[in-house]
C-alpha cells in the first residue's frame, strides 16, 4: 500500500546546513534522507533507501517520527538503558571508603571476597577490576617487594652527577 510522503517543512538549503554541520553519523544519514527528499533527488521511500543503502522500513520509520514531532523527533535517538549496577549507591560509597584506606585492600580477589560476605554481592574478578579501577580510581594497596641493591648506600653515589676538570 502507498503511503503518502509528509511535507517537509525545513528547505533544502537548511537541511544541507544542518547535514554539514552534525557530527553524529546517525543523525548525518537521516538529515541526508531529508535533504534528497527536500531537494527532489529521490522521490520515495525505495529511492531513499536504495541511495542511502538502508532498508525501506527504516526510511518508513525516519518519516512517521518526522511526521509525530518534526526535525527534533527525527534526530532524538534512544539507546537502551542497560543493566542495573549490582552494586548500590552505599556499597559503592562504603567500598570506596575503604578502597582509599591506607592499608586498604590487599588485591581485587579480597574485594571481590569483601563484597560477598559482607555485602551479599557476587560480582565477577573483571567486574570489581574495572569498578575499582575505573570507576573509584583505586587501586589495591599490597605491599610490593623492592630489590635490597635499591636502599644501599653505594647507589645514592651513583646518581650525584661529576664534575670533569678541565
Amino acid at each position: 500500500m502507498y503511503k503518502v510522503l509528509p511535507t517537509i517543512t525545513e528547505s533544502a538549503d537548511a537541511l544541507q546546513h544542518r547535514f554539514k554541520a552534525e557530527k553524529d553519523p546517525q543523525k548525518r544519514q537521516r538529515l541526508q534522507a531529508f535533504y534528497l527528499l527536500a531537494s527532489g533527488q529521490a522521490t520515495s521511500r525505495l529511492a531513499v533507501a536504495e541511495l542511502l543503502a538502508v532498508h525501506r522500513h527504516t526510511v518508513r520509520a525516519w518519516l512517521a517520527a518526522y511526521e509525530e514531532g518534526g526535525l527534533r523527533a527525527l534526530l532524538t535517538i534512544k539507546k537502551a538503558p542497560g543493566r542495573r549496577s549490582a552494586l548500590t549507591p552505599a556499597v559503592l560509597a562504603e567500598l570506596q571508603t575503604r578502597v582509599h584506606q591506607p592499608h586498604g585492600f590487599g588485591s581485587y580477589r579480597e574485594i571481590q571476597q569483601y563484597l560477598a560476605t559482607a555485602h551479599s554481592v557476587h560480582l565477577a574478578y573483571s567486574t570489581v577490576h574495572g569498578v575499582v579501577r575505573y570507576q573509584l580510581q583505586a587501586k589495591p594497596k599490597a605491599p610490593r617487594r623492592s630489590h635490597p641493591k635499591k636502599t644501599s648506600p653505594r647507589s645514592s653515589s651513583f646518581n650525584t652527577p661529576s664534575r670533569r676538570s678541565s
